[in-house]
Parts: C-alpha cells; sequence; structure tokens
C-alpha cells in the first residue's frame, strides 16, 4: 500500500473546521491530530514558535530570551485529547490565549502540565480554568495569588510541581500557603517554588514544611531562618524531620551569618539532603566550618559552590575565600566522593586532579569563571598514571574559566561524554580534539556547544562532522579562526547534515541572528 502523507489526507481547512465546532460550542470536535501522541504535538508547537516567533522591542519587560511568539489558528489543532503540556509563555502583544485555554478545558481534560507568564496573564480573565484541569502535575506561573492558590489547592491534587517567577511581586501570602495544602487537597508537591519577592512569611513556609510530606525542594530566601526557628523553640530537644532533599545557603543575607552554627542542626531537621548549594558575596565569607557541618549527611550527591562576587567582577582575583580552603571541600570529597554525581563551582579556585581523583563516579561538572590549579604539591596531583572520570557525562567549562590542557584533556578523556558547553576557553585547541577523538572517538557525545574559543578551527569541527557520529546538536558562537569560506564549505559538502533530521547544526553571532546549517529544530528548543 504506498504511504499516504497526512497533509494529503486531510485538508487544511477540513482540520480547521472541526477545531471552530469546538470553539463556537462545548461539543468535542474530531480532527486527526487527535491521533497524534504528545510528543509529536510538541514538536509541532515548536515548529510554530520557530516560524511565527518575531524579536522582542521591550528588552527590559522580558530581558531572557529576547523573543515572543506570535498566537496562530494553527496551534488551536494541537489542543486535543491527547495533549499533556500547554506552554503558553513569551507570547506576543495582541495574542488571546483565553481562547486557547476554554479550548483546553474541553478538548484536553487530562493536561498534566501548564506554563503561564507574564506575557500570557493579561489575556486570561479569570483563572476559573484550573477547575478543569484536574490532572495537572506541574504548573508555573508568575501572576499568582492567594486565590489562585486556593483553585489549585480545591481541584489538583495530583500537583507534584508548583513553580512562581522571581518577580511575583507580593501576590502570594501565608493565606495561599494555608489555601493549597492545610485546607486544600495539594499533599503530594515535590517541588514548591514561591519565587524571591512573595510576602509568604517563616510561618507560611513552616505551613508548606509539615503539610506536605512528600517536598523534596523549597526555594524560598527565608527558607533557613524558618528552619533556624525552629531549632530554637523546640521543645525537649525534640527536633522535627523533613523529607527536604535540597538545601540553598545564602551566606549574604544576615540571619544566615548570626546562625550559621546552626547549620549542623539544620541538617538534623532534613537528614535526606543530598544537593546542597553555597551562595556568597565577597562581603560575607563561609568558613571551613561551614563546608565541614556537611559531614553529618549521608546522602550527599550535589555539591555546589557559588562566589557571585568574583562572578560579577566585584573580587579583581578569583579565590575560593580568605575562610574558605579547597583542602576542606577535599575533605568532603574523601567521605562522599564515591558517592558524588554533580560539582558545580563558579568563581572560586579549584583543583581538577582533585576532583579526578577523588570522585571516580562523577556525571557532571560546571566551572564558571574559575580558576584551576595547576600547582603539583597537592597530593592529588601524584598520581602514577593518567585517571580518567569513566562516568562523566556532562561538562561544562564557562566564561572564563582557566584550566590547563592537560586538565582540560583528562576531562575530555572520559568516554561516557554526551553533553560538553565550552565557553572563551584558550586552552581548547584542534589538537585537543585530536587527541580525546583517538582515545574514545567521542562515541557518546550528542551535543557540543563552543562560544568563542578562539582556538578551535573548522579542523577541529570537522572530527565531528560524519554520519557515523551519534552527535545530533552542535551549536557554535564562532571566532576569527572560522572564516566564512569554512561556512560556505559545510554549507556545499555537508549535505548529510540538512538531511539528517536528528542533526542540528547552529552558528551564533554575537549581537546578530542564528543561522541554521541543517536541522529542523527550533533554535531556542535546541538552545534551552
Amino acid at each position: 500500500m504506498p504511504h499516504e502523507f497526512f497533509c494529503e489526507r486531510f485538508p487544511v481547512g477540513e482540520l480547521k473546521d472541526g477545531v471552530d465546532v469546538s470553539l463556537d460550542t462545548d461539543k468535542i470536535g474530531i480532527h486527526p491530530f487527535d491521533e497524534l501522541p504528545n510528543e509529536l504535538l510538541q514538536k509541532l508547537m515548536w515548529f510554530l514558535r520557530d516560524k511565527q516567533s518575531g524579536r522582542n522591542r521591550d528588552r527590559n519587560k522580558y530581558p531572557t530570551w529576547g523573543r515572543t511568539y506570535k498566537m496562530t489558528p494553527f496551534l488551536k489543532l494541537l489542543v486535543t485529547p491527547c495533549l499533556q503540556t500547554l506552554d503558553l509563555i513569551f507570547i506576543e502583544n495582541g495574542s488571546y490565549i483565553s481562547d486557547v485555554l476554554r479550548l483546553a478545558t474541553i478538548r484536553s481534560p487530562h493536561l498534566k502540565m501548564l506554563r503561564l507568564d507574564h506575557t500570557s496573564h493579561q489575556y486570561v480573565r479569570s483563572y476559573s480554568f484550573i477547575a478543569k484541569f484536574t490532572k495537572l502535575r506541574l504548573l508555573t506561573d508568575d501572576t499568582a495569588h492567594d486565590d489562585f492558590f486556593d483553585l489549585i489547592g480545591s481541584y489538583c491534587p495530583d500537583l507534584r510541581e508548583l513553580s512562581l517567577s522571581p518577580g511575583n511581586d507580593f501576590k502570594v501570602t501565608d493565606l495561599g500557603i494555608r489555601r493549597l495544602c492545610v485546607d486544600g487537597n495539594c499533599k503530594s508537591i515535590r517541588l514548591l517554588d514561591l519565587g524571591g519577592r512573595s510576602k509568604v512569611t517563616t510561618k507560611g513556609i513552616q505551613l508548606a514544611l509539615d503539610n506536605l510530606p512528600q517536598l523534596r525542594i523549597l526555594k524560598h530566601v527565608s527558607l533557613l531562618k524558618c528552619l533556624a526557628d525552629i531549632v530554637q523553640t523546640a521543645k525537649d530537644n525534640t527536633l522535627p524531620k523533613y523529607s527536604l532533599s535540597e538545601m540553598k545557603i545564602y551566606r549574604d543575607l544576615p540571619f544566615c551569618v548570626q546562625q550559621s552554627n546552626l547549620l549542623p542542626q539544620f541538617f538534623l531537621l532534613c537528614p535526606n539532603v543530598t544537593h546542597v548549594i553555597f551562595h556568597m558575596w565577597e562581603r560575607e565569607r563561609f568558613e571551613d566550618a561551614d563546608l565541614l557541618s556537611l559531614l553529618s549527611l549521608d546522602k550527599l550527591h550535589t555539591i555546589s559552590i557559588s562566589n557571585c562576587a568574583a562572578i560579577f567582577n566585584v573580587q579583581k582575583n578569583i579565590r575560593i575565600d580568605r575562610e574558605l580552603t579547597f583542602p576542606k571541600v577535599i575533605s568532603l570529597f574523601k567521605k562522599f566522593g564515591h558517592c558524588l554525581k554533580s560539582l558545580k563551582f563558579s568563581g572560586i579556585l579549584v583543583d581538577v586532579p582533585a576532583i579526578i581523583k577523588f570522585c571516580p563516579k562523577l556525571e557532571s561538572l560546571y566551572l564558571w569563571y574559575t580558576n584551576c590549579t595547576t600547582t603539583n604539591q597537592s597530593t592529588a596531583t601524584k598520581l602514577k598514571s593518567p585517571v580518567i572520570l569513566h562516568n562523566l557525562k556532562k561538562l561544562t567549562i564557562s566564561s572564563d574559566a582557566t584550566i590547563s590542557s592537560e586538565n582540560l584533556l583528562a576531562l575530555l578523556s572520559s568516554p561516557s561524554l554526551s553533553y560538553i558547553s565550552i565557553s572563551k576557553c584558550d586552552a581548547l585547541t584542534d589538537d585537543i580534539f585530536q587527541r580525546t577523538m583517538n582515545l574514545h572517538s567521542f562515541r557518546n557525545l550528542e551535543s557540543l556547544r563552543l562560544n568563542l574559543c578562539q582556538y578551535v578551527t573548522k579542523k577541529g569541527i570537522d572530527l565531528f562532522m560524519k554520519e557515523s557520529n551519534p552527535i545530533r546538536l552542535i551549536i557554535l558562537c564562532p571566532t576569527d579562526a572560522i572564516a566564512r569560506e569554512d561556512i560556505n564549505d559545510w554549507n556545499d559538502n555537508a549535505i548529510w547534515i540538512r538531511k539528517n533530521w536528528d542533526f542540528n547544526f547552529y552558528l551564533c553571532y554575537k549581537g546578530k541572528s542564528e543561522q541554521r546549517l541543517g536541522g529542523n529544530r527550533n533554535f531556542w528548543e535546541a538552545f534551552s
């Protein structure tokens, strides 16, 4: 039987008629898109965004992407009974998403993920549509308020994640938390992000902790203050236990400075913490004792330390801190090294050989604005033979991170690497790529992102331009090392790039739009 294309069987006009029936009445119109699975529907939505996108003129209001999207009649075709994800963020002015939401309440009652933001809320007359989406598991919204939380608590008992943006503008209060999970039915939330500007106090935070038994991540700047209050007011030295798995410690907040001696007790309240984030500015310093308090944990697998003063050039010389030393980080490695899965260091001094030695099962490493030691004084550098992080899958070296060629080669030697993102790294050269290619051919690499690496030429990129390679995405922000003739050569000779829908190749130019050499994915989908 000859293959019959979907578009040949069903003209667009006929498809649109089915949607119009649903919009004009409460009856469910039937059209062929109903048969498409959710994954394909999402791909089609991204394709529509790519075709209808336009540069956002108001970059102060929407600085994140600088790009908004138009609503089109075709989007309504994709609102089907199989649709599980509806993403309505960054919608262009003049779009009327209330019609789409109304259609979704009729045709997509099993919707599981809904995303709204400041560009979409102005077109929503009310939030009554929430009552129709009883199967929601993830919901994000920039403009939520207490009544919104009341609706969620009443109609979305299966909700697992609820996120507000940092610019929520004080609309949610302790009353909203009570309506959500005390009086309401939301007892299964695992991630609750209250943004950075809500009116939720420590009382509201404790309501969430006490009434959400499955809560793993609670994001709010006053979380530690709330835990400190609980520790200090506990009767008979009986401390409650909470299920939180992530702890973010802001060292620049006054109460964190005053209550630093309570860090070990914080971890007694939350013994299941697996992910700890230290966040500091130059004016307030972490001490070695703060790091060593993590030794009381048993399940730690992710550590993140960020010195924002160095990242934003408040400090001229990047260092970990005069009160916080990397040898104490190594003390953590000695206990948790074989369990650590992810490390993130931003704006501090790190010892890459120590990481390689003590963290053999590491899967993700992120270095941003870091200086990497090259001294031979460290015991970690005295290795009899080269050590490879065999499990390392994701490597990010970003924004002027200084690293030696030897350390970079050691990190790239992992045969498990599936994601590499390197920015402004002078240690990266064509020779480094060739040497690692000789080791393992990057046989698992799917995504390669290079930004302004001035010693990488077309020769280095060509190592990945083989049809037999598993790579699916290259995003390249080239320097003068890659000439216009090189790009023309890729366009003229790498025919398989354009024919292979699983491979996407983009060139990005600072201050200019991207150029697609091959592939079918929206650039911003690929970039995210």
